[in-house]
């Protein structure tokens, strides 16, 4: 991407057709749009947060077939930058670790002894690279 061009994403998303292992058919209730710079290499390896890493964007799924189609703005892009999307069926859901401001629906953590993966189910992309040259 040259630098200071307009960037716009665009995501598809296949919903599910038919049940998973479990026997239940998933439905995707939000899709969230993580953002964050890239700064480099950390001092600190075990350093487990980015500082600018936040949901910059969440969009609510209100169908059940077929294909998904959003668009976020990055807007003119200077710096590099990577975006991550993140998709949740809705049903268990709480504010990150870092706070309303960074995640404000994010997973909840499970209760222990009394929690089904098939029913809180997530989805995470690989990081998606805009490095401006």
């Amino acid at each position: 991407v040259k630098k200071g061009t307009n960037v716009t994403l665009t995501i598809d998303v296949t919903l599910a057709g038919g049940p998973n292992w479990a026997g239940y058919v998933p439905r995707l209730a939000r899709m969230d749009v993580i953002q964050g710079e890239v700064t480099g290499p950390v001092a600190d390896k075990d350093t487990f947060t980015a500082p600018t890493a936040k949901v910059a964007r969440s969009y609510e799924i209100d169908q059940s077939s077929g294909v998904v189609r959003r668009t976020y703005q990055l807007g003119r892009v200077d710096r590099p930058l990577y975006v991550r999307l993140r998709g949740s069926d809705g049903n268990r859901t709480a504010v990150g670790a870092m706070g309303d401001a960074v995640d404000p629906v994010g997973p909840a953590i499970d209760v222990v002894g009394d929690a089904d993966p098939w029913l809180d189910l997530w989805f995470y992309s690989n990081p998606i690279w805009v490095l401006p040259s």
